[in-house]
């Protein structure tokens, strides 16, 4: 950075009415893995955020801020000057100070005596903060977010089929097969909103079956952030006949107990819609923020 903070006009001035900005509603996918979970997605997701949405000057500087660590567009080469922050976005010094409480929080900036606010580098971020995805898909490595997140699901979600299998609930047993059996009736009649509702509501239902706590917590926070991010929420890929039967077969094996069986079907599903968007997320090695 060589000058002051760069102007950004949706921050209003500290003399401005503060405008509350307008949640858009959940998608009925992510309301669904959100209820599962035993929430709605305001409880379950958005409490997850450090309620830097809502919160006035504060919590609209700490997201301009954020997005503009992520872009790449402070802290390139000097500490973060608090004073310049203030008067670029025409805000107090303590607002400054608690935003970049907030940053520093989330990793992203470190604070020393005699040495300044500096931006840390992006493996010490908290990566899994959603405000930290958010901004991440958001900004130039939002292919990259996209694909860290596809490939995180491939960890925990055939981990959460092993360990839940043999241990449903009866009526969860019953309600994934209905699902398998709506999802075949769905690829069988091209009706792609049926198959994505049915396919939202059996990953969803799976993941709050599982008996690991903190596997359903990673679960809510990588689903909640894709949907709130924008990104299509494809459990298994492009809906078809043999994607519907792959779900029947998950099924099958959870009630049966066949926790590896079912860690299989699910690891190869989630592979085949990492393979199929592999083009488009790029390689590994092209990193951004």
């Amino acid at each position: 950075m060589t000058g002051t903070v760069t102007p950004v006009e949706s921050l209003p001035a500290a003399h401005a009415p503060v405008h509350t900005p307008t949640r858009t509603p959940a998608s009925p996918v992510a309301n669904t893995l959100a209820a599962a979970a035993g929430g709605s997605l305001t409880d379950s997701y958005l409490s997850l955020r450090a309620g830097t949405q809502a919160r006035g000057l504060h919590g609209q500087l700490v997201q301009q801020l954020g997005r503009m660590i992520v872009a790449g567009e402070l802290g390139a080469d000097r500490p973060l000057v608090p004073e310049e922050i203030g008067r670029r976005f025409e805000v107090s010094r303590t607002v400054v100070r608690e935003s970049l409480r907030v940053l520093e929080a989330k990793g992203m900036v470190t604070a020393r005596p005699n040495v300044g606010t500096r931006i840390r580098p992006v493996p010490e971020w908290n990566l899994l903060d959603p405000d930290v995805i958010e901004w991440r898909a958001a900004g130039v490595a939002g292919l990259d977010q996209c694909r860290e997140l596809a490939e995180l699901r491939c960890a925990f979600e055939p981990l959460a089929a092993q360990l839940s299998a043999g241990r449903l609930a009866e009526a969860a047993a019953a309600r994934l097969n209905e699902l398998a059996s709506a999802l075949k009736q769905a690829a069988a009649n091209a009706d792609q909103a049926a198959y994505a509702k049915a396919d939202g509501e059996f990953h969803a239902l799976l993941i709050a079956e599982c008996p690991n706590r903190m596997v359903e917590h990673l679960a809510r926070v990588v689903g909640g952030a894709a949907e709130s991010a924008g990104m299509r929420r494809r459990s298994c890929g492009l809906m078809s006949d043999a994607a519907a039967a792959s779900h029947q077969r998950l099924a099958d094996e959870l009630v049966a107990g066949d926790g590896q069986a079912a860690a299989g079907v699910m690891r190869a599903m989630l592979t085949a819609q990492l393979e199929e968007h592999a083009a488009a997320y790029g390689l590994p090695g092209q990193r951004g923020q």
